[in-house]
């Protein structure tokens, strides 16, 4: 059947599956192309985590694209067949940056360039195609992305230059300016918001765990204020908030 009849026959429940499956046969490829960029960095043991992918991130790939096309998947009637399938197709590729910068940021604190580079590139490739979230025009996206990366850099400059830390690396500028690429400049608030209260409710969470672990041992927890001092990875956090944004603009 060519592709056009394909697309003349693609209703709002196959558009879904197709974002689905794209999630989950986008997420191994693009694992090897990450780990390949950051092998130098770190040791053997770390790098066969990193390429085991559980069922776990495939259900969770599967969970974010549902969610994601979901959230900004127009009325049936105000679906046009074409539209939907590259609204699928983009969207599933969303999904799979997202699930793996999480995943490969949780396991070792690096975000891959060529994955935050890709992030960048299908958020500007969508706006100019005219896909969801419909809010943000190509203007708002190449601001997004400029505001993305260049406010976060200028934060973190701001309190190394006043705590004599590194706050954040390159990384987490480059998935900011992704996710202001694909969410607009009007938006990169909300996600820093959402992703620092994320980051906060993510430490608090495993400073409980280690206080019922160590339930005896009355020294103060390290995760207490491990989120405040840049100890955990913040590309887990700034995922949640993109999607938490992506939900509200839809």
């Amino acid at each position: 059947m060519p592709s056009h009849a394909i697309a003349d026959n693609l209703g709002p429940t196959a558009a879904t599956l197709l974002c689905i499956a794209v999630a989950l046969m986008a997420l191994a490829p693009l694992s090897r192309i990450g780990n390949r960029s950051i092998a130098q960095w770190i040791d053997g043991q770390t790098l066969h985590r990193l390429h085991r992918i559980s069922i776990a991130w495939w259900l969770l790939a599967a969970t974010v694209a549902f969610v994601l096309f979901s959230a900004v998947s127009p009325a049936p009637d105000d679906q046009r067949p074409a539209t939907a399938a590259l609204a699928a197709l983009w969207t599933g590729l969303l999904s799979a940056l997202l699930v793996l910068l999480i995943k490969i940021d949780a396991q070792c604190r690096l975000l891959p360039d060529p994955l935050t580079g890709l992030l960048v590139a299908t958020g500007l490739t969508a706006h100019g195609l005219g896909l969801p979230p419909q809010a943000v025009s190509l203007a708002d996206a190449i601001a997004g992305c400029i505001a993305g990366y260049g406010l976060l850099w200028l934060l973190a400059k701001i309190f190394h230059r006043l705590k004599h830390d590194q706050a954040m690396g390159r990384g987490d500028f480059a998935m900011s300016a992704g996710l202001g690429a694909w969410l607009g400049w009007q938006s990169i608030a909300m996600v820093w918001l959402s992703a620092s209260l994320c980051g906060l409710a993510m430490a608090g969470l495993r400073s409980l765990r280690w206080r019922f672990v160590h339930r005896q041992d009355l020294a103060p927890p390290p995760e207490s204020v491990a989120f405040l001092k840049q100890q955990v990875a913040f590309g887990p956090a700034l995922a949640l908030g993109g999607i938490i944004t992506w939900i509200y603009l839809g």
